[in-house]
């Protein structure tokens, strides 16, 4: 009996010890399929200092509870090449209504073919509406007015089919050096596809 419960704890220690502990780490959120619901862009990063060589001035309109459009303009001071890095950071609103920061992390080299390969079918579509027609990498500088991004065509992007429900806030920066050359920030609500929108 002693030496079976030895072999026990002797188990439970590794169990503890080992990478699994790891799972505990994640968010204590319910994860699956999702829809998005787009609350509002903010078009400068305030808390990032910015070299604004890449200007965002974006915002949504609501074509309905449930579908919004993109519109604005995005000035490139200078081409969106694959020398500049692309990337997310997400917040995750707590439920006391707090941002805890940092909630995913992404950085990815190569900036533009990362993000023709984050928007996968949506690509030509979002090029399309920008006024640059067949793009492909680099993005030249120029103004490029967005005429409206239907939200729904992010569904046939490249992004992750399963996610963890919540409201989040989404940081899209371009970097060069550890320096930042242009940031928007989208706040959406990442629910499960029957879930109304408030």
């Amino acid at each position: 009996m002693k030496c079976c419960l030895l072999i026990s704890l002797v188990f439970f220690i590794i169990v503890v010890n080992s990478g699994t502990r790891i799972n505990l780490l994640l968010p204590q959120l319910p994860l699956g399929k999702y829809r998005l619901n787009f609350i509002s862009i903010i078009p400068r990063c305030i808390s990032i200092q910015s070299k604004n060589k890449i200007l965002f001035d974006l915002y949504l309109s609501k074509k309905s509870a449930i579908i919004a459009e993109i519109k604005g303009n995005i000035t490139n001071l200078i081409p969106v090449d694959d020398s500049l890095n692309l990337e997310f950071n997400l917040a995750i609103k707590d439920s006391t209504g707090d941002w805890k920061e940092n909630a995913h992390v992404h950085k990815s080299t190569k900036s533009c073919s990362s993000l023709k390969m984050f928007f996968g079918n949506a690509w030509t579509p979002i090029m399309d509406n920008l006024g640059f027609l067949n793009a492909t990498c680099p993005i030249p500088a120029g103004f490029y007015k967005m005429k409206g991004v239907d939200s729904e065509l992010f569904n046939i992007s490249n992004f992750p089919k399963t996610f963890f429900y919540g409201t989040y806030r989404f940081r899209f920066y371009y970097t060069k050096n550890n320096e930042v050359y242009g940031c928007f920030m989208i706040v959406i609500e990442i629910k499960r596809p029957w879930e109304t929108d408030n």
